[in-house]
């Protein structure tokens, strides 16, 4: 059993993580469960210490394990119920050049919600999507929020964050870029996807839909079909919905 002690240096730092800048700063994030720590062991990503509460039933603890009380631990977590078991890790990193050979990309331009980010990433690994590229201005990957709403599929589907369009283009020069934001020209049913290659699915914000810097890299465009009287769907609605349908034929 571990015989390891916090500091209140280790809280005041780990508190800090809450917060996107230090997360950036540090290059580090914080796990809360013990599912979600799972899969972190299962990916190979690097652990700086576990933190586990004191009388819990986890067993099999690494050495780098810090045993601590109920009252430091809902200081360290962002939910309102304590949590057994809190780690701190490394990102990772993904390397760009894996985008190229990727069949199926979907693009999220400005996506705000962790949930949504946490649920698209969740059915981008049931349905098989290659690889995730988050445009511009995104919620923070590794927000607390998106870890739990993802439910241990964090790192199954490698994340790519790019800012811009050249910088999009230039690494995926040999893509079909299809909105989902349908104009006069050159629209297609989602099954039509098969005819190409490689391609790279593009969902706007929540709020704003797709910009016009994206909308003019678009070579075409597909859309649901659902009952009129909906004026829209829910982003990881719509996404896991054109996911499920191309799982079917790329």
């Amino acid at each position: 059993m571990p015989d390891l002690t916090i500091s209140k240096n280790q809280i005041k730092e780990i508190v800090k993580l809450h917060q996107k800048k230090y997360r950036d700063e540090k290059g580090l994030f914080i796990i809360e469960g013990y599912k979600a720590l799972k899969e972190i062991i299962d990916n190979n990503i690097e652990i700086c210490n576990i933190y586990v509460l004191k009388g819990s039933n986890i067993q099999h603890l690494p050495e780098n394990t810090i045993l601590i009380d109920e009252y430091i631990m809902k200081k360290l977590t962002t939910t309102n119920s304590v949590c057994e078991i809190l780690a701190v890790a490394k990102k990772k990193k993904t390397e760009k050049t894996i985008f190229n050979n990727m069949t199926k990309i979907a693009l999220f331009e400005e996506i705000s919600d962790p949930g949504n980010l946490g649920t698209i990433l969740r059915s981008a690994s049931a349905f098989n999507i290659d690889g995730i590229i988050l445009f511009g201005d995104c919620v923070d990957l590794y927000s607390t929020k998106v870890i739990r709403s993802a439910v241990g599929n964090m790192f199954k589907t490698p994340v790519l964050e790019i800012k811009n369009t050249a910088e999009l283009k230039n690494l995926l020069p040999k893509h079909t870029f299809i909105s989902t934001a349908l104009s006069k020209h050159n629209n297609i049913e989602i099954k039509d996807c098969q005819n190409f290659k490689k391609i790279v699915i593009m969902f706007g914000s929540e709020a704003k839909g797709l910009s016009q810097n994206i909308l003019n890299i678009t070579d075409k465009n597909i859309k649901i079909e659902m009952n009129k009287n909906v004026e829209s769907l829910n982003l990881s609605v719509s996404a896991s919905i054109i996911f499920y349908e191309l799982n079917k034929f790329l």
